[in-house]
């Protein structure tokens, strides 16, 4: 019976070390998610700045301010 608890112990000592480097591996990946957001939502942000800059007329003085 000695050896089946060892056996056991061993095998749970191993089940934990596989769970906190899954769990290592999780909160790595949520970290690089969380990145990984910020980036495209910076992109989308700036896209949609040039996306306006681009359909706004520049501003051009028009005959009616020159009389003033």
């Amino acid at each position: 019976m000695s050896g089946h608890s060892a056996r056991l112990s061993a095998d749970l000592r191993w089940v934990e070390a596989m769970l906190t480097d899954l769990q290592r591996q999780i909160d790595e990946l949520a970290g690089e998610l969380r990145a990984l957001s910020h980036l495209v939502h910076v992109h989308t942000l700036a896209t949609l700045r040039a996306d306006t800059d681009s359909t706004v007329a520049p501003a051009t003085p028009t005959e009616a301010d020159d009389a003033r």
